[in-house]
């Protein structure tokens, strides 16, 4: 839990007004409005995450931000970038940032580092803040962060959008788990920056990662750390998973207790090819890929069962009855996919395998 000193920290009038509403909530109140007054928050990315962040932090009277990013508008940016408009095209995001909400608290103080998050300047920049925000859209930026973050012992607070789905978590806060314990530094999974995405999903995502920042910064029990919330807007559905540290990991298993168990099991298609033709019609492989990418292209004999689907238990009993005589092979053209889907598996006790693309 984050506990700065507020004694310092004091209100104009202005800004009792403007707080009326945080100062009369028993969860809030005078001590509450001071600790947000006193954070120092980066967000990493000002984009269609960034931007929702950043308004409602703003807005709620986060004392510091930090905005890091050296990217430029352009068009395609806002359906979901919902700071800039048609005239900001071409112009740094950072720099419009900061000036727009700057109109709409300025009692906030605003630092912009125009560069990209890289290993050489991340220590550097992220030491002065409280809290780390990722609202990038790469894995080579979260991974960055995840490393420097563990170093300096910062909390985490992730947050991921593709098409109608989205992706909140809170790593690294008081000894709990690390992005990498989820999605292992050692995959080479490829960018999320290409894929299609409904501008409202990143709306949603974003006001959940303002969410868990406030609630660390007061102080609050209820947050998402070792948990991975999965929200899906097209059928309106959000489940919540939760992770383990190794240091409890053992605990858990010797009370049978359920639990996500890092899975390890993986098969590349030459060895997969081979085996088949030993054990014939012994593997189901389960595309777990959208209806649209199965139709146009999909491995010889699978079986198309979107990740989506996996949140049914009759999905899950259908799965359940192949495993009993069959080898069970997840496939998808992202990494990212199957290690969710496999953590799902492995939370039903469902063996499996996850198939290599390389």
């Amino acid at each position: 839990m984050l506990n700065p000193s507020t004694k310092s920290v004091n209100f104009s009038k202005e800004e009792y007004i403007r707080y009326t509403r945080h100062l009369v909530l028993e969860n809030i109140g005078i001590k509450g409005q001071k600790r947000l007054k006193k954070a120092k928050i980066l967000i990493v990315g000002a984009g269609g995450l960034g931007c929702p962040v950043m308004l409602y932090l703003i807005a709620s009277g986060i004392g510091y931000m930090g905005i890091i990013d050296n990217d430029i508008i352009n068009f395609s940016n806002l359906n979901r970038q919902i700071l800039y408009d048609t005239d900001n095209i071409n112009n740094k995001k950072a720099q419009l940032a900061k000036s727009k909400l700057k109109y709409l608290n300025n009692k906030c103080k605003i630092i912009t580092h125009l560069y990209y998050l890289n290993n050489k300047n991340a220590y550097e920049i992220m030491q002065y803040y409280d809290i780390i925000i990722d609202t990038s859209d790469n894995f080579n930026t979260r991974y960055t962060i995840n490393n420097i973050c563990f170093k300096l012992n910062k909390a985490y607070i992730y947050g991921a959008v593709e098409g109608f789905e989205g992706q909140v978590g809170i790593f690294n806060y008081q000894d709990g788990i690390k992005y990498t314990d989820i999605y292992s530094q050692k995959f080479n999974i490829e960018g999320c920056n290409n894929n299609g995405i409904l501008g409202v999903t990143t709306g949603h995502i974003g006001i959940l990662q303002a969410v868990e920042a406030i609630k660390l910064i007061l102080g609050f029990k209820q947050t998402l750390s070792n948990n991975l919330l999965i929200s899906n807007l097209m059928n309106i559905n959000t489940i919540k998973k939760k992770f383990y540290t190794k240091k409890n990991y053992h605990n858990l298993i010797k009370n049978d207790t359920k639990t996500f168990i890092k899975f390890k099991n993986f098969i590349s298609k030459d060895i997969l090819k081979k085996t088949k033709i030993k054990l014939e019609n012994k593997f189901v492989i389960l595309d777990i890929r959208q209806r649209f990418e199965f139709y146009k292209y999909h491995l010889k004999n699978s079986i198309n069962i979107p990740l989506n689907n996996f949140k049914f238990s009759q999905t899950l009993k259908f799965i359940a009855q192949f495993s009993n005589n069959k080898k069970i092979v997840i496939y998808c053209t992202t990494i990212n996919r199957s290690i969710i889907a496999s953590k799902i598996l492995n939370y039903y006790k469902i063996k499996h395998y996850i198939l290599k693309n390389k």
